[in-house]
């Protein structure tokens, strides 16, 4: 009985790892899917991942809503060649992740070639639809 006891429990806890692992794929998905947008100015995509209610703050200070901050990546002077998230960490809470990695990011801001590298931190909420991102924020290294 003992054994059949400590059979179903590790079970128990394998099925939870694995759900969890599935769920850090998926967010981990979306934040790749986010920054190939981002390059590729793919307004759609944006649209998509950011929740209506989203703050994006940026390591300046400046804070944007889902509408500035597809604006910003469509119309603003920088243009991605490349962006990376690098160092990568997520902390699963209920239907909220939080992710925290290095941004890394090449691009051409008003002619010139620029190197970016922040911190970021980021919160996703789980929604019928998949994972949204609710918020941002960016800081200084």
């Amino acid at each position: 009985m003992v054994r059949v006891l400590l059979l179903m429990s590790c079970m128990f806890f394998w099925v939870i790892g694995q759900a969890q692992m599935k769920e850090e794929t998926a967010v981990y998905a979306q934040l790749d899917r986010l920054n190939t947008a981002m390059v590729e100015r793919n307004q759609q995509v944006l649209a998509e991942i950011y929740h209506d209610q989203m703050w994006y703050g940026h390591s300046s200070g400046k804070l944007d809503d889902k509408n500035a901050a597809i604006k910003d990546v469509m119309e603003g002077p920088l243009d991605f060649t490349s962006l990376d998230a690098e160092d990568r960490s997520i902390k699963l809470v209920d239907k909220n992740a939080t992710v925290r990695f290095i941004f890394h990011a090449k691009g051409i801001n008003n002619g010139q070639e620029q190197t970016i590298r922040i911190g970021v931190m980021m919160v996703w909420v789980k929604l019928k639809t998949g994972w949204k991102l609710l918020a941002r924020q960016a800081y200084k290294l």
